[in-house]
């Protein structure tokens, strides 16, 4: 099993709205998988990121978690509770690398029914709903 390093304070000073020079888009399947796993850490300690989980349009699951983690906290190398708050982070950009892993789940898959009550349980925990928009993204090699 992997051993993560979980983040609690911003690593990187980030100048608001300039992206480009502060934050690095993931560039492997480790990269998400490590901020999954720190975004669901952080949402145990961090309020204001549990207020956004009904914001969040696309997300995506990692089975060797059982996690999931919205595309623009896990598009971003390094990523914690704290550096996304400090900064404007950009969905378009993020879904563009994340796609190069992941692939939405289809209506059709059997597997979705199973993903949509994970993900409505993981909102519920801290009061909230799915973004009625949402849409989930799994491994692209995960077959269920």
């Amino acid at each position: 099993m992997r051993e993560f390093r979980l983040r609690t304070r911003g690593a990187r000073s980030a100048v608001r709205g300039n992206i480009d020079s502060s934050y690095e888009l993931i560039d492997s399947y480790w990269d998400v998988q490590d901020n999954v796993h720190q975004f669901n850490y952080d949402l145990k300690f961090e309020a204001e990121l549990c207020s956004r989980l009904n914001q969040f349009r696309s997300w995506y699951y990692i089975p060797e978690l059982d996690e999931f983690g919205p595309s623009q906290f896990v598009g971003y190398k390094w990523m914690s509770a704290a550096e996304y708050k400090e900064g404007y982070l950009n969905g378009e950009a993020t879904e563009r690398v994340l796609w190069k892993f992941f692939r939405p789940v289809q209506r059709s898959n059997p597997l979705r029914e199973e993903l949509e009550a994970k993900l409505f349980d993981l909102c519920r925990r801290y009061g909230k709903r799915p973004n009625k928009a949402h849409r989930i993204n799994i491994p692209r090699q995960w077959s269920g």
